[in-house]
């Protein structure tokens, strides 16, 4: 196996598993491009636009992106290799087509395909039926009973001229004598070729009785006089043999309605997730919104009283709260943006941090008592080293000021600690405090 250290793209699918990106998704594509157009290549004798084809085959490449796996030991190109073609094969069997074309038929005609490829490149022309048949050891009929089977899953333009079809790769006096059928045939020839298909899969015996009921029109007594057996065995190999048969064409619809399915639970989860994050999380910011943190505030208090333990709820607010009239929309967004990208730098991965109010922001700090104030002042030190410049050029500086109420000292139902941080931050605002920073009066622990 090739080691994933050889891999080039391994530092970008690191990252990007870290940080989700989409910059560096696209990066990752954009190297991966000529390997797509390669794939794609593989299927110009389809008869569609290559450029749809290497179209579906980007949409499966992004698809590996965010599927892949690095922990499986794989290099990317082979899983993006598998990805690419398997989206370029179900775009032609199911997206390309108003009719879907069964995958046994489909196999064939891939066979049928990359015989015309080589056989164009080996004689410079296009190949007849009697030459495709002979390269794929295949008899003439069933080659051209598969090529004809063709128009049926291909829908031509209504603005099309009568006459004026795609080319198929094939010459005109071929496919004059493959559009010319046995009158006698009843059974459409896709239906046709998928019964001779299930057939050939059957035990001898079990062909032979179907055969010589069927479509020699034999009796099961004559059958059984034919090969020797009871009418009752012939009756039991013949019934066997239906079942067989039915199960066989059934097989390629249910593999189908599977991938389907899998692709559709793939959907389903990729958009709960999305919904999810559109729901508990702030447009602007990121960060978590308010309805979140409180409802994980209001869990985080049901553990504390269940094993005693603290946790602290804080309040932030800027000073000076920034407005639209001094400093214009935009600048209040790219100040918001910059303050929530500090707090999660300073802030611990088990705490949750949100977006209160317009300005104002709630941390949920797990397992922490007075010990919040440190979390403060990081968060007060890292505001003190940005200039925030406005669009009248004029850097203004920013603090932060919180209130911190500490469970179970300030209050022990979630109403009661937002209450108390909200009054410490009020006091804060005003001027108490250490450093921009108070607890509530209530939190302070009894001594002794």
């Amino acid at each position: 196996m090739t080691s994933r250290a050889d891999d080039p793209l391994l530092p970008l699918l690191q990252e990007y598993a870290r940080t989700r990106e989409t910059a560096v998704r696209d990066e990752i594509v954009l190297a991966c491009m000529d390997l797509v157009d390669h794939i794609a290549g593989r299927y110009r004798f389809t008869g569609e636009p290559v450029d749809d084809i290497a179209q579906e085959g980007y949409i499966g490449l992004i698809n590996a992106v965010e599927m892949f796996d690095l922990g499986r030991g794989v290099k990317f190109t082979t899983y993006a290799s598998h990805a690419v073609q398997g989206a370029i094969q179900h775009y032609l069997r199911d997206k390309g087509k108003l009719i879907r074309e069964p995958g046994w038929l489909h196999d064939l005609n891939q066979k049928i395909n990359k015989a015309m490829a080589r056989l164009h490149q080996r004689y410079g022309r296009e190949p007849t039926v009697q030459e495709i048949a002979e390269e794929l050891n295949l008899p003439n009929a069933q080659v051209a009973e598969a090529v004809r089977a063709r128009d049926v899953f291909r829908v031509s333009s209504l603005e099309q001229p009568p006459g004026d079809e795609q080319e198929t790769g094939f010459q005109p006096a071929d496919r004059d004598r493959l559009q010319a059928g046995d009158p006698t045939d009843e059974f459409p020839i896709v239906d046709r070729l998928a019964l001779e298909e299930a057939i050939q899969q059957l035990r001898q015996v079990e062909r032979q009785v179907v055969f010589d009921f069927f479509f020699n029109e034999l009796s099961k007594t004559e059958i059984a006089q034919r090969l020797g057996y009871s009418i009752s065995h012939v009756s039991h190999v013949l019934r066997r043999a239906l079942k067989e048969l039915k199960e066989q064409l059934l097989t390629e619809e249910r593999l189908v309605m599977s991938r389907q399915l899998r692709s559709m639970e793939g959907q389903l989860e990729h958009m709960s997730r999305r919904v999810e994050e559109e729901t508990i999380k702030d447009e602007l910011t990121g960060l978590f919104n308010r309805r979140y943190v409180l409802d994980r505030l209001d869990e985080e208090l049901a553990r504390s009283k269940r094993y005693s333990q603290q946790f602290s709820v804080c309040l932030m607010s800027l000073k000076p709260v920034p407005a639209p009239d001094s400093t214009g929309a935009h600048d209040v967004d790219r100040i918001l943006c910059a303050v929530a990208d500090i707090l999660i730098d300073c802030s611990r991965r088990i705490d949750r941090i949100g977006r209160y109010d317009d300005h104002r922001f709630i941390l949920l700090l797990p397992q922490t008592g007075e010990q919040a104030t440190v979390l403060c002042r990081r968060v007060r030190a890292h505001l003190a080293q940005r200039a925030f410049v406005h669009r009248d050029s004029a850097a203004t500086p920013i603090e932060a000021v919180f209130g911190i109420a500490v469970f179970p000292h300030s209050g022990a139902g979630v109403e009661e600690l937002v209450r108390a941080a909200d009054e410490a931050l009020t006091a804060a605002f005003a001027g108490q405090g250490e450093d921009g920073v108070l607890i509530h009066a209530s939190s302070a622990e009894p001594a002794g």
